[in-house]
């Protein structure tokens, strides 16, 4: 089984162009600008480890221990192409033996005190990690840990790997800091509707782009070729390998989970205490700290959306929610109404902005002008969309009409009947 998964894997190509990955006792760094697939690739990192029989630690900063044990489960699912559940269940249950998670969600990341944790887990648990990844750095509190991070690999004596995000103005800048103090980088970078995978080294090495291009929801190669040429666009995913994030609301999400039910597709609605639901498959109630991680200032979000909201308000908490929602997708599909400015109406409009910021796949069914159209970077473009990632999120107005129930019917017909064609 961890031959075909490894078939199927970045880390198969990662691997044979580092001739064996990241040396013992060195840092290795993931770099991209938010949400492009930092985390996912360092879930790969640890999926290949894991299935060695390497025992993993990792670290998060922005997760909860629950989110970060799904991401794995969600990922092996999708690289995994055996249809044998009970065969799965197995190396799951394998790989859990190997690995810990620790997160840093309510408090604040130091070296010193990862430290302790390794020294506790060593002599409570009888753990020793050979393989440390650590997720959600930025530029500056890199900058703060590194020297500390490659001393903490050399006296552990295992390969370490984070992920830094970068702004573009910054590019230049982090590609120094990586041939400055990481023994090997990676860099993903957006293209068309796929990524590319370049890695970074030492001085007197010069960038290299490997040749394949990745899905950006799950960085399984989609397609391999030389020379920068173009890779084979994915493959419409099976419906049962997908899962739809959304809010269960009456309107626009109970369509998109009707239709997720009708053709198989996984639902996870995010809800909070208090909060009225009309989609009972797949809820998932937020706590007060996993809330938090979405928190946002509504001075920002009125200003992002040119409306006012009120501190206290019910809709902070559905903010919060929608962050969940945005964060876990790659594709983002809303039903609503553009304004002249470009913003959509209504507190749906927040998801539109977090996509846009998070440079995921975005489209909005404009019930008004009854047309699909995708943000292009630059403006919003007409267009006809399919589901093309295995995790995407279906938000959009409560009063939702027939024009923008038939678009949301249409793009699961348009999509997985397309797949069923294809096999």
């Amino acid at each position: 089984m961890a031959h075909e998964i490894f078939e199927r894997s970045p880390m198969r190509v990662v691997t044979e162009h580092l001739d064996g990955g990241l040396p013992v006792g060195s840092l290795g760094v993931i770099v991209a600008r938010a949400g492009v697939g930092k985390s996912t690739l360092l879930v790969h990192l640890g999926l290949d480890a894991l299935l060695r029989d390497v025992s993993v630690l990792h670290v998060s900063m922005r997760e909860t221990v629950d989110h970060v044990r799904a991401f794995y489960d969600e990922i092996f699912g999708a690289l995994a192409k055996t249809r044998n559940l009970r065969e799965r269940a197995a190396a799951m249950v394998a790989a859990e033996r190997h690995r810990m998670i620790l997160s840093y969600l309510d408090r604040a990341f130091s070296t010193g005190h990862l430290r302790n944790n390794l020294n506790m887990l060593a002599d409570v648990a009888q753990f020793r990690p050979g393989l440390i990844l650590i997720d959600g750095f930025d530029h500056r509190t890199a900058t703060e840990q590194v020297e500390l991070l490659k001393a903490l690999a050399l006296a552990q004596k295992v390969p370490v790997w984070i992920t830094m995000r970068s702004r573009p103005e910054e590019s230049d800048a982090v590609d120094q800091w990586i041939r400055t103090h990481a023994a090997i980088g990676l860099r993903l970078a957006p293209e068309d509707r796929t990524v590319r995978l370049s890695v970074l080294r030492t001085e007197g090495h010069d960038p290299v782009t490997l040749p394949v291009l990745l899905d950006p929801a799950t960085m399984l190669v989609v397609g391999e070729g030389t020379d920068g040429e173009a890779a084979p666009a994915a493959v419409t995913p099976r419906p049962t390998d997908c899962t739809l994030y959304s809010g269960g609301a009456n309107g626009a999400e109970a369509e998109f989970g009707a239709q997720s039910e009708l053709w198989g597709v996984n639902e996870v609605n995010f809800t909070f205490e208090g909060h009225k639901q009309t989609r009972g498959r797949g809820r998932y109630e937020l706590s007060p700290r996993e809330l938090a991680a979405g928190d946002v200032s509504l001075v920002y979000v009125s200003r992002r959306l040119n409306r006012t909201y009120s501190e206290g308000s019910l809709i902070r908490r559905v903010l919060q929610t929608i962050w969940h929602m945005v964060s876990r997708s790659q594709q983002v599909f809303v039903i609503g109404s553009i304004q002249d400015d470009g913003t959509v109406k209504g507190g749906t409009g927040w998801s539109v902005e977090l996509s846009r910021m998070w440079n995921k796949t975005l489209w909005v069914f404009d019930q008004e002008k009854d047309g699909w159209f995708r943000w292009d970077g630059q403006e919003w473009v007409s267009g006809l969309p399919v589901i093309e990632s295995v995790h995407f999120t279906g938000t959009g107005t409560r009063y939702v009409n027939e024009v923008g129930q038939r678009a949301i019917k249409d793009l699961f017909e348009r999509t997985f009947a397309r797949r069923a064609d294809i096999e």
